[in-house]
């Protein structure tokens, strides 16, 4: 409890539940008896969950939880030496703790009935579909990495080798059958009021071909119903003419992201990505996705603190902060919006410990960077808040349920939330000015 006394007194001006957020993110979550009874009962398709289910854990625990106060959302990551813990208190609600002090009350996504659901090849929804807040559903269009076998995947990354686990012992198939995805889609949204659509998925080595997948299974999705809101493509950094396509069919949004900016570390910790298209041509290709589909519908993440992991080679943190701060303001100047991820190690995945990423304020320090710099170039507006302290009324690229693992997208929704009305109203006419 006292570090994180520190980091309210260090970042005072930035919203309670946004530190607690990055230091929940960095530190992780013990998975109390109480958390594990909640899991029977919510959408589990979080990190913990999937690891565990392929370590023969058959115990889920919720993806994420939500502050009841402000629906600020979190993704639950087990670490048994984490301070927090949540825990029923003795009304019922569930409380998020550091050190034993209540930091307030959350919620979790409830699991929905069409999860148990099939369709009519027998599986059931669960196996096509994620859910992660109220409105919006994740689609794994390609469910391996194709770097992972050519031992080619990015350094850092946990989920192709999950994905190629799971082909191993058969629970999914590399590409799912788009029919029955469309099926499960439209089984969901019998229940769901759907607002927001993303298909994503691992990474080919001709990206003209991961295209043609994404743009197959779209087409699929858009027979059983009616395009929602936004739709957003998460894949490796696309041609132009295959964005546009995907445009023509009702995608909104696309992320490629470049996880990593330091041009003399991309090709040494991206190697699949440096071959199948490079540093210089994704930047290229972001520039054409806001040509395509405008600023504010185009965004790029970072796993931050990776690039000063203590290994020989890698940034100290001081450089690794100032070439994230000089690239953060270089893409969104081009009218490419970046976030980041904040680095944990997982022990699955390239040997580091615990005590490898950096400390919480760095992250904090960094995302008071990224806020600065979209208040700076006029970013907000396009991303959906003509005011701040305001959830829009249509989330997109956006979307803090979706992002529940990065916390930048809480800054214009969290400042200012609680000004009075007058105050409000006053900030609000000096950003219009």
């Amino acid at each position: 409890m006292r570090y994180l006394e520190q980091l309210l007194d260090q970042f005072s001006g930035t919203p309670t539940n946004i530190i607690v957020k990055a230091d929940t993110l960095r530190r992780g979550i013990r998975l109390t008896e109480d958390l594990h009874v909640a899991g029977a009962a919510a959408c589990t398709t979080g990190l913990t969950s999937k690891a565990d289910g392929l370590l023969g854990e058959a115990r889920p625990v919720p993806s994420q939880f939500h502050f009841s106060a402000d629906d600020t959302t979190v993704d639950i990551r087990g670490e048994d030496e984490s301070p927090y813990q949540i825990d029923r208190d003795e009304d019922g609600r569930h409380q998020l703790r550091c050190s034993g002090e209540s930091l307030g009350e959350v919620y979790f996504t409830p699991r929905p009935t069409y999860m148990d659901r099939q369709t009519s090849d027998g599986k059931s929804c669960a196996d096509y579909l994620v859910q992660r807040g109220p409105s919006c559903l994740f689609i794994d269009v390609i469910n391996f990495c194709a770097y992972v076998k050519k031992g080619e995947a990015c350094h850092y990354c946990l989920l192709g080798p999950l994905m190629e686990a799971k082909l191993q012992q058969g629970l999914t198939r590399p590409v799912s059958d788009f029919k029955m995805v469309a099926e499960a889609v439209a089984i969901a949204c019998e229940e769901l009021d759907l607002r927001d659509l993303k298909l994503c998925g691992g990474g080919l080595y001709n990206t003209r071909q991961e295209a043609r997948l994404h743009i197959e299974c779209l087409e699929a999705i858009l027979t059983r119903i009616e395009a929602p809101e936004e739709i957003t493509i998460l894949s490796q950094a696309l041609v132009k003419e295959d964005q546009q396509r995907l445009k023509d069919l009702g995608a909104t949004n696309v992320c490629f992201d470049m996880e990593v900016w330091n041009e003399d570390l991309w090709p040494k910790l991206l190697p699949g990505k440096a071959k199948a298209v490079g540093r210089k041509e994704w930047l290229s290709r972001l520039e054409d996705a806001v040509d395509v589909f405008g600023r504010g519908h185009v965004g790029t993440n970072f796993v931050a603190g990776f690039e000063c992991a203590p290994r020989p080679g890698f940034l100290s943190r001081d450089e690794a902060f100032k070439s994230y701060s000089s690239g953060f303001g270089e893409l969104i100047a081009r009218g490419i919006v970046p976030w980041f991820t904040v680095w944990t190690a997982n022990p699955l995945v390239g040997g580091f410990t615990a005590a490898d990423p950096p400390p919480t304020e760095f992250y904090l320090q960094l995302g008071l960077v990224v806020h600065e710099l979209l208040e700076k170039h006029g970013v907000y507006p396009d991303l959906g808040f003509d005011s701040l302290g305001v959830d829009p009324e249509t989330l997109g690229l956006y979307c803090y349920y979706c992002y529940s693992m990065q916390f930048t997208r809480d800054y214009p929704r969290l400042i200012g939330r609680e000004l009075p009305a007058k105050e409000k109203d006053e900030r609000k006419a000096e950003s219009a000015v």
